[in-house]
């Protein structure tokens, strides 16, 4: 035991890429394991202190909300790209500018964003946005405008965690928004325990500013302390820098208003096919069978700034290995996805009770898209850190209308939310074939052309 004991010691110590990679996962584990368990118990304390209905309505107006977060452009992912090449080569004066500007740009786009809803949110009919009769509008109003708020103001200050991530940190920046939802979850538990039921503003307004706090909190305490050489100040906002970040970012930013489309969008739709109810059905479903990729992700957080310091600095046999070892644990996640298709009724009894009936053929499209999240995911963030994006993004232009034609084709077939996630299944088979294409081309130098863009 001892003897093992040790080889596990060694096999996690160093200070080489791979090392703090395996660290980082390790201590990913933990933390995202946690999540996992904030977010399963939020459901039905959620369900108990709301309805079906208002944590559909809920659900719904998040998901709404969560299109806003994309206005930064794609400045986010292209700021971690970009600081971990100057972490690799040890230029902090480039890093201090690039945050100094990263803060700049994301405060006058934001700024500007509120003061946009803010003045549309009073003419918004949200009972006809959100398909309900049961609130009053003059409360949904009341609550759109707290959690858009603070939604927004998270994007600004959850720039700490881009750091952490550029730095090859992830777990870090996983601790910070576990603990605010865990904070969030406790004040909400004692709350609906021991105080009020039913208030969604309350409730909202909690879940909202709690992470907002936490974030301004760990912002100031690591400015002044570990990255107080990345400190950011007027002075060092340079937007020459911009140019590079916006040209990256801008490619990140397409990306991800495909992915508001095909994940986003799915509660809109399914709220105006089916009714909020039905968006209840999908997401405790879709929470059931997110866990495998949740998990994975925690192998593939450190991945991500790896790859672009690992390709800076030319280490092509890193790359590849690690690749093939991750497209091994590939294959094994995809037989515990199979395994949960099977138990999943079995399991939606224990976790939700006979509160909310889940179809099986819901449960096994969800499972087989699963599937191919984990078979595309080890390419998907080798292409993420190389920045190779243009190929991924033309698959988009193909890819986000393919989904809204299945959608609504799929919507006449199903009588339940099943028609929409075969939709995006649909869309997911393109970048199935192209990624690993790309990825080999790129790790071999054989790339020309738009597979090398």
């Amino acid at each position: 035991m001892i003897d093992k004991l040790n080889t596990l010691a060694v096999y996690f110590k160093g200070h080489t890429r791979g090392a703090i990679a395996k660290r980082q996962a390790l201590y990913s584990l933990f933390i995202d394991g946690l999540s996992v368990l904030v977010g399963l118990f939020y459901v039905p304390l959620l369900l108990d202190a709301l309805t079906q209905e208002k944590y559909g309505i809920w659900l719904t107006l998040t998901s709404i909300l969560g299109w806003f977060g994309f206005f930064d452009i794609g400045l986010g992912n292209g700021l971690r790209n970009k600081l971990t090449e100057a972490f690799a080569t040890g230029n902090y004066a480039t890093g201090k500018k690039l945050v100094s500007t990263t803060y700049a740009l994301l405060i006058g786009i934001f700024s500007i964003l509120l003061i946009v809803f803010h003045l549309g949110n009073f003419f918004l009919n949200w009972n006809s946005i959100l398909n309900t009769k049961t609130i009053d509008n003059k409360e949904l109003y009341v609550l759109t405008s707290i959690v858009f708020t603070f939604f927004i103001l998270r994007f600004i200050v959850q720039i700490i965690s881009v750091i952490y991530l550029a730095d090859q940190k992830p777990s870090v920046s996983k601790l910070i928004t576990a603990s605010g939802n865990l904070l969030s979850f406790f004040i909400v538990l004692l709350l609906t325990r021991f105080i009020v039921k039913g208030n969604l503003i309350l409730l909202g307004t909690i879940i909202s500013v709690v992470p907002v706090l936490l974030f301004i909190a760990v912002t100031f305490i690591a400015f002044n302390t570990k990255y107080k050489k990345l400190k950011p100040s007027v002075k060092s906002i340079d937007f020459k820098e911009s140019n590079g970040l916006i040209n990256l970012g801008a490619k990140f930013f397409i990306l991800q208003i495909s992915y508001l489309i095909a994940y986003t969008s799915a509660n809109i739709l399914i709220t105006q096919f089916y009714g909020p109810d039905e968006v209840t059905v999908y997401n405790i479903a879709y929470k059931y069978f997110y866990i495998p990729v949740m998990v994975y992700s925690i192998v593939l957080s450190p991945i991500w700034s790896a790859v672009t310091d690992a390709y800076v600095k030319s280490d092509y046999f890193w790359l590849k290995r690690t690749l093939r070892r991750l497209n091994l644990l590939s294959l094994l996640f995809v037989f515990g996805v199979v395994f949960m298709i099977i138990i999943s009724n079995w399991v939606y009894k224990i976790w939700v009770g006979d509160e909310v009936v889940i179809p099986f053929n819901l449960s096994l499209s969800l499972g087989i898209y699963v599937i191919t999240i984990i078979l595309i995911s080890p390419f998907s963030t080798y292409i993420n850190g190389l920045g190779k994006l243009n190929l991924t993004i033309y698959l988009t232009f193909i890819g986000v209308p393919l989904y809204m034609v299945l959608a609504f084709l799929f919507t006449g077939i199903f009588d339940n939310s099943t028609g929409v996630v075969l939709a995006i299944l649909s869309t997911q088979i393109i970048g199935l074939i192209a990624e690993p294409l790309q990825v080999y081309k790129l790790l071999n130098q054989k790339a020309k052309g738009i597979w090398n863009k």
